[in-house]
C-alpha cells in the first residue's frame, strides 16, 4: 500500500513540476524581448508595401486583408464570391477550387493600400467591416517552410525563395532573421519571403489600424471555431443565409492543396525548433510581438 501511495505521489509531483516549468517558461518568454534583449528582437508594426492584398466586397462593405499561409486562398475566393455572386456562379467557379494564380476576381476587387480603397469608394474605413485572419506564429512558420522549401522545393526554380538554404532549417531561420532586421524601419516592398514569412504584425497596415480590424484566428488543427467566427461576422453584414450556407459548406468540406497539417515534414520541422534552444530563441526573436499583440500562447518546448 505504501508503495502505491509513493508512486502516486511521485506521479502527481512530476505533473506539478512540469506544470510549474511550463508556467516559468511562459513567463520567461514574455520577458524575452524586454530590457537589454529588446534590440535583438524584430520590432512590430513595420510599414512595408504588399501589392493587392486587400480584397473587398463593396456591396456589403466587407474588406479583408489577406496574409499568406492564413487561409488566404479561401478568403480571396470567399470575398470574390461576395463581390459578384452571380458572375461567380454563372462562370462555374467554386470557392474550394480557386487558386491564387487563376483567381476569378484578379485585379477586380484588389488593392494595395487602405487609402486606395477610401479614395476608390469615397468612404471612410469606419464604414467598412475590416477582417484579418491570423494564425499561431509557429504553426504558420512551420507550414510555410514545409510547404515552400521541403515539399514544393521552390528553390529549384527560384533560388532566392528559400534564401539560398534549400532545405536547411537553421540556415533559413538565420537568414530570415537577418533579412527582417535589415528591413526594419525601411519602406520595403514585400517579396516572396516577406509575404510568406515576415511577422503578421507587419501586415494589413496594423501600424496604423491595429484597432480597426476584427481578428479571426485560424488553425488547421481546429478549424470549426474559426469557421463559426467567420460565419458570425458575415451574418452581421446582412449577407443572405443562402450565400453564407454555400460558403460554410465550401470551406467545411475541403482542405486546400497547400495544407501541411499532420505531415511528417511538418512534425519534424516543429520538433526541430522546439527541441533546439538556439532555434527556439531565434524563432522567438522573430515573432515575439505576434504572440504578444495577437494573444497567441508561446510555444512549449516540452511538446
Amino acid at each position: 500500500m505504501f508503495l502505491v501511495i509513493l508512486l502516486l505521489w511521485k506521479s502527481q509531483n512530476t505533473r506539478l513540476q512540469l506544470k510549474m516549468c511550463r508556467k516559468k517558461n511562459e513567463a520567461n518568454r514574455y520577458g524575452f524581448c524586454l530590457g537589454e534583449n529588446s534590440s535583438k528582437c524584430v520590432p512590430p508594426f513595420q510599414s512595408g508595401v504588399y501589392h493587392r492584398v486587400y480584397k473587398v466586397a463593396d456591396a456589403y462593405r466587407l474588406l479583408g486583408c489577406t496574409i499568406e499561409k492564413n487561409f488566404s486562398t479561401a478568403l480571396v475566393a470567399i470575398i470574390c464570391y461576395l463581390y459578384n455572386e452571380t458572375a461567380f456562379i454563372i462562370n462555374n467557379r467554386v470557392i474550394s477550387e480557386e487558386y491564387y494564380q487563376n483567381r476569378f476576381c484578379k485585379y477586380l476587387n484588389e488593392y494595395s493600400s487602405l487609402s486606395e480603397i477610401e479614395s476608390k469608394f469615397n468612404s471612410s474605413l469606419e464604414d467598412w467591416t475590416m477582417i484579418a485572419v491570423l494564425r499561431d506564429p509557429l504553426e504558420r512558420f512551420v507550414s510555410g517552410f514545409t510547404d515552400k522549401c521541403l515539399r514544393e522545393m521552390v528553390w529549384r526554380y527560384y533560388p532566392k525563395r528559400c534564401l539560398g538554404c534549400y532545405t536547411n532549417l537553421t540556415c533559413f531561420m538565420e537568414k530570415l532573421y537577418d533579412k527582417m532586421m535589415k528591413m526594419t524601419n525601411t519602406n520595403f516592398t514585400g517579396d516572396f519571403i516577406a509575404h510568406h514569412f515576415f511577422p503578421q504584425s507587419w501586415r494589413c497596415q496594423f501600424h496604423m489600424h491595429y484597432h480597426s480590424y476584427q481578428i479571426l484566428k485560424f488553425s488547421t488543427f481546429n478549424p470549426a471555431e474559426f469557421i463559426s467566427d467567420l460565419t458570425t461576422t458575415l451574418l452581421l453584414l446582412d449577407i443572405p443565409g443562402s450565400s453564407i450556407g454555400y460558403i460554410d459548406r465550401s470551406i467545411s468540406s475541403t482542405r486546400t492543396v497547400h495544407t501541411t497539417r499532420g505531415t511528417a515534414e511538418q512534425e519534424n520541422t516543429k520538433r526541430k525548433i522546439l527541441s533546439d534552444s538556439y532555434l527556439m530563441d531565434l524563432f522567438i526573436r522573430m515573432f515575439y510581438y505576434d504572440f504578444v499583440l495577437f494573444g497567441f500562447p508561446f510555444p512549449d518546448a516540452s511538446e
